[in-house]
């Protein structure tokens, strides 16, 4: 695993921004997976600029949503696929018929899981997993647990979760307890990790460079199997 300590969180978004256009402009049809939050904000806005700048070709790519909320569907503005469509979607040439995301309003999350692990397998996994990472050193909504998820599924959210989430929402009564998330074995098929953190997950980022062995109480630490994982922070 690499660390790569960045001055700011602009220096960081840039430079993550900068490595997702190199597998976009050197893959044939490059298949992403792309996090929510409010940390690749700044990432998605640098992919746009060098979109405008530097004629960058999405239109070649396949986009995955990490995860979705359980009860939301694709027009509500608290989902995650409508997330990637306001802060990258529709200011790039991405084809509509490429983007993809959980059915979050499914009548059967598991089942709905399963389709979506199959539809990743489809277009034979992930190139690139884009993440962020929780305080409590999730990746996707792979919360801590007693073991590793292997494929997509449903998944409970945990209490630091809703709390981290609520200031998306009016109050945390308000975040969905549920969602279906990439599972950690998902994540660990794709060819490349890259994984940002702002500095308020400076603690966790020190975590998990210190972590002596792979945990599922500590979720992230898993990344350090991993051939090709770059973690990215920022200092401020």
């Amino acid at each position: 695993m690499r660390f790569i300590s960045k001055a700011s969180e602009k220096e960081m978004s840039l430079l993550a921004a900068q490595m997702l256009a190199a597998v976009l402009k050197e893959k044939q049809r490059p298949v992403f997976a792309l996090p929510t939050g409010g940390t690749p904000v700044g990432t998605y806005k640098a992919l746009v600029k060098l979109y405008q700048e530097q004629n960058l070709d999405f239109s070649k790519g396949i986009f995955f949503n990490v995860d979705e909320y359980g009860g939301l569907g694709r027009e509500n503005p608290q989902g995650y696929y409508y997330f990637l469509h306001e802060h990258l979607y529709q200011y790039v040439n991405v084809a509509p018929k490429h983007t993809f995301a959980p059915d979050g309003k499914a009548g059967d999350l598991e089942q709905e899981a399963a389709e979506y692990e199959a539809k990743i397998d489809s277009f034979g996994g992930l190139d690139v997993a884009f993440l962020g990472i929780g305080r409590n050193g999730h990746i996707g909504f792979n919360e801590p647990a007693d073991f590793f998820r292997y494929a997509s599924s449903s998944v409970t959210l945990s209490e630091d979760t809703l709390r981290a989430n609520a200031r998306f929402f009016n109050d945390q009564k308000a975040v969905p307890r549920h969602a279906i998330s990439m599972g950690a074995g998902t994540i660990m098929r794709a060819k490349s990790i890259i994984l940002i953190a702002g500095s308020d997950k400076k603690d966790v980022i020190k975590r998990l460079k210190s972590c002596k062995d792979i945990n599922p109480q500590f979720p992230a630490s898993v990344l350090w199997l991993h051939p090709d994982a770059t973690i990215i922070s920022a200092e401020k």
